[in-house]
């Protein structure tokens, strides 16, 4: 049976270092001296338990001025290593490698959940070609549970730590396994805007499509150009299932970015950029990503051995505007929904900042 569990204070893990030369496995980037102990005394307390609840409200931005450049402002990655478990690892493994960029950075579980195993730099997740890095050599993972590996059941304790409350849904039900990535980034000159291209897997897939049982992944952004700096997620899309269940419905006088009246879903199990297995008949066909030996693989029906069940998204892309040379901060965050088992994972790749920019959530083609 599905368990839920009480509410334990949570607490902040803190992985931090200042942006130096580096080797594989080290605390700092490339590119400068070490002068720091390492400890990071900039503590992010901004964490699920924000009071937000207007989570796709958005101030008018023109993403597409002050910017004599078109497409993608690439960072040279070269020097950077993308391979392991440290902060800096998956930043150079998303390719943000540039240190006039990066302000600071975090890796942390704001519900007390140990850490170990839960990312990594890594050069492929599974053995199919489907899910090779989009940009250089590396990308990386974030899981509510072990984040390499093929089983992803979650067994009947997950990873640990309390339960925290999910500002950003409606249906009353605590989130566990929470883990959160923060980065405070500086657009260069000329950018309007990012993007960030990834892939959602969860053993959710397809039984618990319309129920409580919705991990989910949340991309925030703080930033004043953005709902004045309020936390507000920016991965959102149409829902697979609309008259089964919808996350939340657009209000054009308050939101950007949607269609006034419209239902939308966060990126989790209901989405409509889902890849189906048997739901409802997989209407729109049948998933079509090769995720193979990624222990997410597709069951073939209700009931099947959910030691293999699950599916992904496929890859997708977000776009976000903000303001060149604009400060704001970026986050990271998936959990496991109602309880701490069967497990969800996202890769993330290919960060870059933008001339040009369409904000919204799509699949890369």
């Amino acid at each position: 049976m599905r368990c839920m569990t009480t509410l334990f204070s949570a607490a902040l893990i803190l992985v931090a270092g200042l942006l130096t030369a580096c080797e594989e496995d080290s605390d700092v980037f490339p590119g400068e001296t070490d002068t720091s102990s390492d400890t990071d005394s900039d503590t992010d307390t901004d964490s699920d338990a924000d009071s937000d609840t207007d989570s796709d409200t958005d101030s008018d931005t023109d993403s597409d001025t002050d910017s004599d450049t078109d497409g993608p402002i690439v960072m040279d990655c070269s020097a950077c290593p993308g391979i392991g478990a440290t902060v800096p690892n998956l930043m150079c493994a998303i390719d943000i490698c540039d240190e006039s960029v990066v302000v600071d950075y975090d890796y942390y579980s704001p519900s007390g959940a140990p850490l170990a195993g839960t990312a990594e730099g890594v050069t492929h997740f599974g053995t199919s070609p489907d899910l090779d890095p989009q940009l250089n050599d590396s990308y990386a993972l974030m899981a509510t549970g072990p984040c390499t590996g093929t089983d992803h059941s979650g067994g009947l304790t997950g990873l640990g730590g309390g339960a925290l409350p999910d500002p950003f849904s409606s249906d009353g039900y605590d989130t566990f396994d929470v883990l959160e990535w923060s980065m405070t980034l500086t657009a260069p000159p000329g950018a309007n805007g990012f993007e960030i291209k990834y892939v959602f897997f969860s053993v959710e897939y397809d039984e618990y499509v319309a129920t409580v049982f919705n991990d989910k992944f949340y991309i925030f952004i703080e930033a004043m150009s953005t709902n004045a700096g309020e936390r507000t997620v920016i991965n959102f899309t149409e829902c697979r299932d609309p008259g089964a269940y919808t996350d939340f419905v657009c209000d054009g006088a308050t939101m950007n970015y949607c269609d006034d009246g419209e239902p939308y879903c966060y990126i989790a199990i209901n989405t409509s950029l889902s890849e189906c297995c048997w739901y409802d008949s997989c209407p729109d066909g049948p998933a079509t990503t090769d995720i193979s030996d990624t222990g997410y693989e597709c069951a073939n029906g209700q009931g099947q051995d959910t030691a293999l069940k699950g599916s992904s998204t496929g890859w997708l892309y977000t776009q976000w505007a903000v303001q060149p040379n604009e400060t704001f901060k970026i986050i990271f965050h998936i959990h496991d929904t109602s309880d701490h088992i069967y497990d969800s994972e996202v890769i993330l790749d290919s960060f870059q900042f933008l001339g040009t920019v369409d904000p919204g959530t799509d699949v890369i083609e």
